[in-house]
């Protein structure tokens, strides 16, 4: 388990990333907003420019939605006391696991089996 000392750093830690990737996701939204739209310049060339970074856009947002969610499940689990403890197993989370990631929500061994899930089927 966790000592207070590094629960706190850890809740600081994860606070930090929360409103680094809200102030991400504010100004990714807003250069996407800025952007012409796709099909409405006079060259083809331009429009496949634009059409590439408008993916690339969604993707590096949707990347940033889904680690905000995480590390809004951490700080949820941190206020409910359940903070360390894997979501699957129940088993403690390794504290140097959190060290490197404050918004691990699973045990190695369960996130080893979670990504290698794909693969058995």
């Amino acid at each position: 388990m966790l000592d207070e000392r590094r629960m706190q750093r850890n809740r600081s830690r994860l606070e930090e990333d929360r409103e680094r990737l809200k102030a991400e996701l504010a100004r990714l939204t807003a250069a996407t907003d800025d952007r012409e739209r796709p099909g409405l310049s006079t060259h083809m060339a331009d429009h496949g420019s634009e059409v590439f970074e408008q993916a690339k856009n969604l993707a590096i947002g949707e990347r940033l939605r889904i680690t905000l969610e995480s590390v809004n499940r951490a700080l949820e689990k941190m206020d409910a006391g359940t903070y360390a403890v894997c979501d699957r197993c129940g088993g403690p989370i390794d504290p140097a696991r959190l060290k490197a990631l404050p918004n691990a929500t699973l045990c190695k061994s369960c996130q080893t089996l979670m990504e290698q899930a794909p693969r058995l089927r």
